[in-house]
């Protein structure tokens, strides 16, 4: 069977996600179908085609929330709360005790990014204006040979 949304499909849509999420470049990663997927703590999203109701019309990102990590399931009460923040601008298509999905069918907002981030436990990526980058790499330059053990005195040596 052909695969509808194959992963060279998936991966270009998933890394302008990552972009508009602000989110660290390693969150993308295949699954262990071979899939790409932005991994976070407590979800992972995924590009696809469309949504049941609007299959192969609108492609878009399926949000997957607690159903990831063991020992990190999320309770009734944190399920209603993310359900309560993802709404006004994701479809809710698996609505479970404590975990579900959610549609997304466009990049999000600044503040959409923030919600999702914080909810799927993906971790943000560092800004560094141009200065810092510039600092950081001269202090790379000057200590990148130096060794990090420390000298023996002439009193300590044997």
């Amino acid at each position: 069977m052909t695969d509808i949304y194959p992963p060279t499909v998936q991966r270009p849509a998933l890394l302008k996600l990552v972009e508009a999420l602000g989110c660290r470049d390693n969150a993308l990663r295949r699954d262990e179908c071979g899939d790409w997927a932005i991994c976070g703590k407590t979800g992972h999203i995924y590009a696809i085609p469309g949504t049941l109701q609007r299959r192969g019309v609108v492609p878009g990102f399926q949000i997957f929330m607690g159903c990831d990590n063991p020992g990190e399931e999320l309770t009734v009460r944190q399920w209603s709360a993310i359900k309560s923040a993802m709404k006004p601008f994701t479809d809710i298509t698996n609505d479970g005790d404590s975990e579900g999905a959610f549609f997304l069918d466009r990049l999000p907002t600044s503040a959409e990014a923030e919600i999702i981030r914080r909810y799927v436990g993906i971790p943000k990526k560092r800004e560094m204006s141009e200065e810092e980058l510039t600092r950081l790499r001269s202090y790379a330059v000057e200590n990148a040979f130096q060794s990090k053990k420390p000298s023996l005195s002439e009193e300590e040596a044997p």
